[in-house]
């Protein structure tokens, strides 16, 4: 890694530190991964909204091509409002990661998600109050981490206080695994599965 990206690294770890508790200890930290916004969902709605398109310039240019087809011109107006939609749902659900410099991190107190633009803390989970961790390998060193609240706790949940976390496509899972084991006792599978 280069000076200014090692400077650059060094200089978000401060500033993820700089939103914390005093007295809690920043532990590991991680940009939110391309991987989690384009994998489940996104990619289903992304794959939903390429085709809705297709459908939309075979209605342009058929009618042209084939003089029967010029009956089908009707379906024009709901392909480009369930277009619109699709289009407004995949901008919002890029808007929280990509674009607000999303951070997934792990403290010695709690797992947290920050938004470092707004510098706050999006959603976060304390450590003592997990129930269980889960950890999910994904190839090339990558998985997914879930975590879930103690449902015995006094908190309602809320979108600050989630009862449940996930963190995907988190690089070099392995380790942040081994992290969590010395942190706490509720990880479900050692192995990983």
């Amino acid at each position: 890694m280069s000076t200014q990206g090692t400077a650059n690294e060094q200089d978000l770890a401060e500033q993820i530190q700089a939103l914390l508790i005093e007295g809690e200890t920043l532990l590991w930290w991680d940009k939110l991964s391309d991987k989690s916004l384009v994998g489940g969902f996104g990619k289903i709605l992304m794959f939903f909204t390429l085709s809705v398109n297709a459908a939309i310039l075979i209605l342009i240019f058929a009618p042209s091509l084939l003089p029967e087809s010029g009956s089908m011109g009707w379906l024009m107006i709901p392909l480009l409002v369930v277009d619109g939609i699709c289009l407004l749902f995949i901008l919002l659900y890029f808007a929280f990661g990509l674009m607000t410099g999303g951070v997934n991190a792990i403290t010695d107190q709690r797992v947290l998600v920050a938004d470092m633009h707004k510098k706050r803390i999006v959603r976060y989970m304390r450590l003592d109050a997990l129930s269980s961790i889960r950890i999910r390998q994904e190839g090339q060193g990558r998985g997914s981490i879930t975590f879930f609240r103690d449902e015995s706790e006094d908190m309602r949940a809320s979108a600050a206080h989630p009862r449940r976390l996930s963190l995907a496509g988190v690089r070099h899972v392995s380790r942040v695994a081994d992290l969590l084991r010395e942190q706490t006792d509720v990880l479900d599978d050692p192995a990983c599965r």
